[in-house]
């Protein structure tokens, strides 16, 4: 219902802002930072010279050497899906403690998974702040509804200055020192946000961030994250100050999820070629594993629907949601087959029964994950195939 007020006062108000013209957009920076952000739908080169890089420059911390002496990249894509990012985050500590997670070369987030993206990075000594940071919460410490007069004014239905605090308490600067070493490394760690404004994706490179000098990198990375789960319209975009030709102004960001629920790199290089040109004295065999982890299900979910319009819109918006992870995951599959990338997806299953669909219920949160953490324990039941696919 605050959702319907919402659109239908959106004309009542309007808050002031400084948007960027649309003809000098392509110029503008962040605190005068280059490359530390791409448009990959529109400008591919400047990511494939950064993605080439990472690989010219890494060292043997970048990639496994198993025993037979293969070399072994592995990728982790982790998606959006709000609180059921309690799921990977559970998942990935079970993992820890089977022995046998691979050191990402590396990661990407989206949304909910852009928060857990900076632990699954830095890895396992890491994997009690990213525990606590889906179990110790609930809706109270992500954000506050507003009263139906404020929205009069309002660009959300909900204030997130409480997820503000909890990004600022798990991530610091002891936080971005870290992935700034494992940066220097060759590794990447890569969030997805959504320019409103350009209609585009954006990819930021926040290992470059954590590597910079800007004495508010910390506040920048630190929006970034907010900006990726930021949904929109149900949480208020994230508003970053911008610098073309010395005048200031602001870009509107949102969840990546608007546009991809997870997404990877192979799509935008020729991998296979690009490792065998960084390493011209290797004549070894090389794998690579794309392993994604999907902060939701891909399965139907029957149940009957109340006539109304926030049971209808509720419902039609999940299944929009889900669907378009599904179609993710057929694309990173494509990008796989593409690159000779061995491809590996896990999803909430479909025998898991939520006590509740409240979002960022603490209860719910930490079922989810010790059922993650548990599947994991057992052994992640990885598929290959994305859901429906019959391949030759």
């Amino acid at each position: 219902m605050a959702l319907a007020l919402t659109l239908s006062i959106a004309g009542c108000a309007n808050i002031f802002r400084q948007p960027v013209p649309i003809e000098t957009a392509s110029k503008a920076t962040v605190r005068g930072l280059t490359s530390i952000r791409y448009y990959p739908l529109t400008d591919p080169e400047p990511i494939r010279k950064m993605l080439r890089a990472a690989y010219f420059t890494e060292t043997p911390d970048s990639y496994e050497t198993l025993p037979d002496g293969t070399r072994a990249y592995s990728y982790l894509s982790v998606s959006g899906g709000g609180s059921d990012g309690a799921f990977g985050a559970g998942l990935l500590n079970g993992w820890t403690e089977t022995g046998t997670r691979p050191r990402f070369k590396v990661v990407t987030g989206v949304s909910t998974g852009a928060l857990i993206a900076p632990f699954a990075f830095l890895g396992p000594d890491y994997d009690d702040i990213l525990k606590a940071s889906y179990t110790t919460v609930d809706a109270n410490r992500i954000f506050i509804a507003r009263s139906l007069l404020s929205l009069l004014w309002a660009e959300s239905v909900t204030d997130t200055g409480p997820l503000k605090d909890l990004v600022a308490t798990f991530i610091d600067s002891k936080i971005l020192a870290a992935i700034a070493k494992e940066h220097a490394k060759g590794r990447l760690l890569l969030v997805a946000t959504t320019n409103l404004d350009a209609e585009q994706p954006v990819i930021w490179d926040m290992g470059a961030i954590a590597s910079s000098k800007d004495p508010k990198k910390l506040e920048l990375f630190r929006s970034i994250l907010v900006a990726s789960a930021s949904i929109p319209a149900v949480f208020p975009p994230m508003m970053l100050n911008v610098e073309i030709d010395g005048k200031q102004y602001d870009e509107m960001h949102v969840d990546g999820g608007v546009f991809f629920q997870s997404f990877f790199i192979g799509a935008l290089i020729d991998l296979p070629t690009v490792i065998s040109a960084a390493h011209p004295d290797y004549t070894g065999k090389a794998v690579q594993r794309l392993y994604v982890l999907r902060n939701g299900r891909i399965t139907p979910d029957p149940k009957q629907v109340p006539r109304g319009l926030g049971s209808i819109a509720f419902r039609a918006i999940g299944s929009l949601l889900k669907v378009s992870g599904i179609n993710d995951l057929y694309r990173l599959y494509l990008s796989c087959l593409h690159d000779n990338v061995e491809f590996r997806y896990i999803a909430i299953p479909i025998d898991y029964k939520p006590t509740t669909e409240e979002q960022f219920n603490e209860a719910e949160m930490k079922r989810q994950y010790a059922f993650g953490e548990q599947l994991a324990q057992k052994g992640i039941p990885w598929l290959t195939l994305p859901p429906g696919y019959a391949p030759k």
